[in-house]
Formats: structure tokens, sequence, C-alpha cells
């Protein structure tokens, strides 16, 4: 049986040899979905935007191999992060939870009809990080008026 570390990895660099840089299909699925988030990557790129489009892309890439292969230590990490993006930065749970989607978007694009292993993999990590993200929101400061973060999702 395949773990999930290994799936996760054989998914992203599928994606890679089928895409190279999956950046700019990810923010266009991101800003479909999300048209105001645009003006936020603006206002918090200080004149880069696309590098920091680029960052966040890469870093949710990441986040994703993290979390297939040590949930617990991502877990540690993103609590952090989450705050830190809802309560400085304004980027509250469906914008992040938005980019997450967004990115599995695009690899679930990218994923053969053979592969149920892996489309099941993804489906039970997206599952955890929504629900991770949920259980983190009583420690936002800033008031949280982003409402019920969406349970289901479905890729394209």
């Amino acid at each position: 049986m395949t773990g999930r570390a290994e799936l996760a990895e054989r998914g992203m660099e599928r994606l890679v040899e089928q895409r190279g840089d999956f950046t700019a299909d990810v923010l266009a699925s991101y800003y479909r979905r999300f048209p105001d988030v645009r003006a936020a990557f603006v206002e918090h790129g200080l004149g880069d935007t696309a590098e920091l489009e680029a960052r966040m892309v890469t870093a949710t890439a990441y986040m994703l191999l993290q979390w297939a292969s040590d949930r617990q230590s991502t877990m540690i990490e993103q609590g952090t992060t989450i705050g830190h993006h809802h309560d400085t930065l304004k980027v509250g749970p469906q914008w992040y939870m938005g980019l997450v989607d967004s990115m599995l978007e695009v690899l679930f694009a990218t994923l053969p009809e053979n592969a149920a292993d892996e489309r099941a993999m993804w489906l039970e990590i997206r599952a955890e990080v929504c629900a991770f993200v949920d259980s983190v929101r009583p420690e936002f400061w800033r008031t949280d008026t982003d409402g019920p973060l969406p349970q289901e999702f479905s890729p394209g």
C-alpha cells in the first residue's frame, strides 16, 4: 500500500511534469473564486505582486506536501500562519481555504482516471486542512466574519 507522502509526491511531480510552473493556473482559479483577493495581493505585495502570488502558491503546494508526510508538524506551523494571516493581514479562512482549493483544482486536472487512491488521499487531506482551519478560528483576536468554510470540495 502506498503511503500519503508517496502519493502526494507523485501527484506534485505529475503536476510539474504536465504544467511546469503552475502558478498562473492556480491564481486563475483563485481569482475566479475570490475576485476581491487580487487587491489584497497588490496591497501586501508592496510593488511586487507577482512575487507574492508565486510565494503563496508555492507555500500552499509545500504545505499540502508537508501535511501528507507530517501532519502534526504542519498543523503547528499552520496554526500560527493562519492566525497571522487573519489578524495582521486580514486574510480570512475563506481566502486561505480558497487557495488550497485552487491548488487542488489544478492538481486534480492532472490526475489520471486510475488514480483513485491519490484522489481519495487529496480529498482526505483537504477535509483535514478545512477542519484544522476551523479549529484555530477561536484563537483569532480580530473578529472573524468569514462565515462557515465549504466542507465539500468539487474540483473544476
